[in-house]
């Protein structure tokens, strides 16, 4: 008590100051938020260049010292040049299918798959758990020829069944691994207490943990949704009908062959293709942290 009502006085009996235990939270404090700041400046400048680049003519879009953030004058004629150069509400419509086509049997695959990994015992669960998270360490650029080859043959290339069928298959291990957690947290007496009453693996399912699970399905449906909308290796190899692009697709055509790209019309779409997953990371951003803080309390 003594050395604490010491400190408090802010001197030793040397003569020398002692440094509060308050004040030095509020140092440290201080130097994350400085530090974080200067990261999120950093992180944010390509941002900032994008939305000043969408409102500058080309000249100004010329690196100089020091830089132009600022536009002057402000012009709208890249938002119109580019609104005029493709279909962007086919393009829309075609990115929101791919969502749906991918989305929809991926959760309903991957949330029962993950369900049998947290609730029900049977030989080898662990081996095929293991092996799933194994699957979490490949890139999928090793296995994009073989896949590319065995939907080719099978004459899937141009249709919307590439992701449609691998998606029924559940086959997204990060997915399943976050959800299993996520089972695994929920008490077992909920499940215990239901299957009394005569209800089956199915019915818990459907009427317990999927109720309970509302912030981490929320999550993957924005993760998904995300990828949906930010994907263009996937459409580039099998969407290969004009009228099938999705929206990366048609901003692909922005860049020319011998330079010649168009980086006003360009930065002005992207900026309008930015927005609604600036609206949905704000929106689910609640989700983000439910549902990865509550996927790790058990397991």
């Amino acid at each position: 008590m003594a050395g604490i009502s010491a400190a408090r006085r802010g001197r030793t009996q040397g003569g020398g100051f002692f440094i509060g235990i308050r004040t030095s939270r509020y140092i440290q404090h201080a130097i994350a938020y400085v530090v974080i700041a200067i990261f999120l400046l950093v992180s944010l400048m390509p941002l900032g260049w994008m939305f000043s680049a969408a409102f500058k003519t080309l000249e100004q879009m010329r690196i100089t010292i020091p830089i132009q953030w600022i536009p002057n004058p402000v012009t709208l004629e890249n938002f119109v040049d580019g609104w005029a150069a493709r279909d962007w509400m086919l393009n829309l419509r075609n990115t929101l299918m791919l969502a749906v086509f991918v989305g929809v049997p991926t959760m309903i695959s991957c949330t029962l798959a993950a369900y049998a990994f947290a609730r029900m015992r049977f030989p080898g669960s662990e081996a095929l758990m293991l092996l799933n998270i194994s699957l979490m360490l490949i890139p999928d650029q090793v296995t994009l020829v073989p896949r590319f080859v065995m939907m080719a043959r099978m004459g899937w290339v141009g249709t919307w069944l590439p992701a449609i069928i691998p998606s029924m298959l559940a086959l997204n291990p990060a997915m399943i691994f976050v959800l299993r957690q996520f089972f695994r947290a929920i008490p077992n007496e909920l499940s215990d207490a239901a299957r009394i009453d005569g209800c089956n693996d199915l019915g818990i399912f459907w009427r317990i943990i999927v109720p309970l699970s509302k912030p981490i399905l929320a999550l993957q449906i924005v993760l998904i949704t995300s990828w949906a909308w930010n994907d263009l290796l996937f459409s580039l190899l099998y969407l290969k009908h004009k009228s099938m692009q999705t929206l990366m697709l048609a901003m692909q055509g922005f860049i020319g062959t011998r330079g010649d790209t168009k980086w006003g019309p360009m930065m002005a779409m992207s900026v309008l293709m930015s927005l609604p997953m600036m609206v949905l990371a704000y929106y689910g951003q609640r989700y983000f942290t439910e549902g990865f803080t509550l996927s790790g309390i058990k397991g």
